[in-house]
């Protein structure tokens, strides 16, 4: 159902009134096809979104995607060859859902490492996309598998989303977990076999295919600068100085014959993608 086609029929001046109307007609295609689009018009409405992106994950194993719409190319140009092949493990939201967070609405302001905007990840990948802003609502489905809804804000507004709007997603929460659980029940069932932790197989291609061994600790470093952590924020993870996270960061640049966290980006970047 196309929105501008049910606002026509249905006579409604201003979005904020099609609400409850949406409600009623994405509860209605529950359980079937439709469903995702008539909760992305909802969620539309609400939340003023520019781009929808619905992610099923399970651990160990890479995303897959259920949904995506955006008015932006960008926003979804690679993504399924660039970020769900292997790129995702530097993701925010990813890192969150693998901490085990609870269900919730998680705004990216909020999640992601004190340095994000400077990672390289961000510079090559994310900015890229056009996304200015996002929300997720990370829905936990059973015991170990999830749905994430990703909502962004791109370049097609060019704004963030305003702190009334994170109200708001806030407080819709609750309905928006009871729909995709009752939507996506069966997903457990019939979802992503595990796969192997793709963590470990990172450096073990990295180890095959560049010569190239990382101790447990500067593994768990490289793959922290990469997500955008400066030394401070690695230093609090793993418990140790900053001092001695600047050691490990030699150490690996060392080992990698590198000098730089461009470079450091540019060397993982193929292992990332032939993950999958």
């Amino acid at each position: 159902m196309r929105k501008g086609a049910y606002i026509a029929r249905k006579g409604y001046a201003r979005m904020e009134d099609m609400r409850p109307g949406l409600l009623g007609a994405a509860i209605s295609c529950l359980s079937g096809p439709d469903f995702p689009e008539a909760l992305r018009l909802w969620l539309e409405a609400c939340l003023r979104s520019d781009n929808l992106t619905i992610l099923a994950c399970a651990p160990d194993a890479a995303p897959r995607c259920l949904y995506s719409h955006a008015q932006s190319r960008a926003v979804h140009a690679g993504f399924e060859s660039t970020y769900c092949t292997g790129l995702y493990l530097l993701d925010p939201f990813h890192t969150l859902d693998r901490k085990a967070a609870p269900s919730g609405v998680y705004h990216l302001q909020d999640v992601a490492p004190d340095h994000f905007h400077k990672s390289e990840y961000y510079t090559q990948y994310y900015q890229k996309t056009g996304i200015v802003d996002e929300m997720v609502y990370l829905v936990r489905i059973g015991s170990a598998y999830s749905v994430h809804l990703c909502l962004g804000r791109d370049e097609s507004s060019g704004v963030a989303f305003s702190a009334e709007q994170r109200v708001t997603a806030a407080l819709l929460t609750p309905v928006i977990q009871a729909l995709a659980m009752q939507h996506w029940s069966d997903l457990e069932m019939h979802g992503h076999e595990r796969e192997v932790d793709r963590a470990s197989l990172f450096w073990a291609r990295l180890k095959e295919g560049e010569g190239i061994t990382l101790t447990p600790r500067q593994a768990q470093t490289a793959l922290l600068i990469l997500r955008g952590h400066s030394s401070e924020s690695i230093a609090t993870i793993l418990g140790v100085s900053p001092q001695t996270v600047k050691v490990f960061r030699r150490q690996i640049y060392a080992r990698c014959g590198i000098s730089s966290q461009a470079e450091l980006f540019s060397l993982m970047m193929p292992v990332l993608l032939r993950l999958s």
